[in-house]
């Protein structure tokens, strides 16, 4: 027996020694994988943003006179750039010494970004592996989450270069996480120290520096302390009266925090109260092609939501989701999961209602809601987790197998999975797929092989925008301006690249389709199709 116990300890040891090096090399490949992606429409206007807070920074301290009325006037000046404060100092380390092919330094900065990304995405993952244990509190199931989450393609594909949500996503989790350790603290009518209440402000502020909605979680801080008080022997009035003043203390480091992130509000920190109400009555007109409908994000069906989560989310997702109401009394049999798992149930159901009772403006299929993603996945992976451990593992297994063989057939396209329910619609007519433009680097290098474009290199070659393409195009083309400027007619030959948010655009007269950009979902009978480029006269 002891003999046993011996080997049992060393086979332990060596399992967890094979995880971390599983996941050192994922991380490796991952850094590889991220910064060979293309380039999505939004990052550059990102790395634009910055600049513009970083010149209003400057200004504040006296270094120029025009940064903070630039800032002031940008259409987008309450897009939040607390991520940047570390991804601009990561990209500096790292590109001071890194560079990558013969590209210029911009193009470098965007592309070691997406490694930076990626880290976020990795680091979220331990964060959803670390709240699933203190549901269920088993560490074998929570690493076989932490796989299936890594290799979920979905939210592997953000991660590669995502450099909004994923980001959001992660301070998410981290407040999450933090929150909860302090209520359960709360819960057990513990003390709760000053450096705790910090890092949770600070948490929070950072979340509200990412996108200022992050505002929504105090939502789920609200329903976690609604379940404590429901389930304490203490009465309302003694709980609130103990932690009155560290409630003070959060709030306040919290606002502290969050001016102190946005350089936008230190001349004016008023501006935070616009910021909120401009979040509210956001208008942005675009559609999303949801299920052969173009839904239009200022006056989206109550539909749009759950028909994305239900082709987006994975088939073990989808049953764990579907057999929560029948095992409720298993899961809510402690206080502790009464308080864990209840407060994540709550807060999904709770955004998801407000989302679609306010009619929120949303668009690029769930990209506003990503972060809501990992709290699905948590919630129920644990609901199965509770029903069955072995039909768990078996169906987890069989899972991963597919995501690994649906991620190599998919890169850099991950973000444009669906589900096995995509086998009875067509994807191509009925989704939209990429919309960010990713496949603008794999257009550009068949552009720069194709022997009927060659032939034709001295001419103009459109797309929107041309940053996704253009610093990918061989030198031999002189030529690149915005799609839209075609319209609506042109008398010259050129090349036309339209990735699928503008496939369902009218092509311009006499042009002839040259080559697809698509792949295979691996399960899907057809291929699917990122982007069409033509050669026009």
């Amino acid at each position: 027996m002891v003999y046993s116990s011996k080997m049992s300890t060393a086979i332990k040891k060596k399992m967890n020694l094979m995880f971390k090096l599983f996941l050192f090399f994922y991380v490796i490949i991952g850094f590889y994988l991220s910064i060979n992606t293309g380039i999505s429409t939004d990052e550059f206007i990102d790395q634009y943003n910055w600049k513009l807070n970083l010149d209003a920074i400057k200004d504040f301290f006296g270094f120029n006179d025009y940064g903070y009325k630039n800032l002031l006037s940008y259409e987008w000046k309450y897009h939040g750039v607390g991520f940047h404060y570390i991804s601009q100092l990561y990209i500096l380390v790292v590109g001071s010494f890194v560079k990558i092919e013969n590209f210029s330094q911009a193009v470098s900065n965007v592309l070691i970004n997406h490694s930076f990304i990626f880290l976020t995405f990795f680091l979220s993952a331990l964060l959803a592996r670390k709240i699933l244990n203190l549901i269920i509190n088993d560490k074998f199931f929570s690493n076989i989450f932490l796989i299936f989450y890594l290799f979920y393609p979905y939210l592997l594909g953000h991660g590669f270069y995502n450099p909004k949500d994923m980001p959001f996503l992660f301070a998410w989790l981290l407040s999450s996480y933090i929150g909860i350790k302090i209520f359960i603290q709360i819960y057990k009518n513990e003390n709760i120290s000053f450096l705790n209440i910090f890092l949770f402000a600070l948490s929070t502020a950072f979340l509200f520096s990412i996108r200022i909605s992050g505002i929504m979680i105090f939502l789920q801080y609200f329903i976690t302390l609604i379940i404590i008080f429901n389930i304490s022997n203490k009465s309302y009035f003694e709980i609130i009266k103990k932690y009155l003043g560290r409630s003070f203390l959060f709030a306040s480091l919290t606002l502290i925090f969050t001016i102190f992130f946005y350089p936008l509000f230190w001349l004016n920190p008023l501006l935070l109260v616009d910021a909120i109400n401009e979040m509210k009555n956001i208008q942005y007109g675009v559609c999303t092609l949801t299920l052969g409908a173009c839904m239009d994000a200022l006056n989206l069906p109550s539909s749009y939501l759950p028909i994305w989560l239900f082709f987006k989310l994975p088939l073990i997702i989808l049953l764990g989701l579907i057999i929560l109401p029948f095992i409720e009394k298993r899961i809510f049999s402690s206080h502790l999961r009464q308080i864990l798992f209840g407060s994540l149930l709550l807060t999904i159901i709770s955004i998801l209602f407000l989302l679609i009772f306010l009619n929120v403006n949303l668009y690029d299929e769930l990209r506003h809601n990503l972060f809501l993603i990992p709290i699905i996945l948590i919630v129920s992976y644990a609901t199965i987790y509770f029903f069955s451990k072995k039909v768990l593992l078996y169906a987890s297994i069989l899972s991963i197998f597919f995501f690994i063989a649906q991620n190599i057939s998919m890169y850099p396209y991950q973000y444009t999975w669906f589900n096995l329910f995509s086998n009875f619609v067509d994807v191509n007519d009925n989704f939209e797929l990429d919309y960010w433009g990713v496949s603008g680097r794999n257009v550009a290098r068949k552009i720069n092989n194709n022997e009927q474009i060659l032939l034709n290199k001295d001419k103009c070659i459109y797309v929107a925008p041309k940053h996704i393409i253009e610093p990918f195009i061989s030198d031999d083309y002189k030529c690149v301006k915005s799609f839209f400027s075609i319209y609506p007619k042109s008398t010259e030959k050129y090349t036309l690249v339209k990735f699928t948010r503008n496939i369902r655009r009218e092509n311009p007269s006499n042009c002839n389709l040259i080559f697809e950009e698509n792949y295979n979902l691996y399960i899907y009978t057809k291929e699917l199709k990122m982007a069409e480029v033509y050669l026009c006269n």
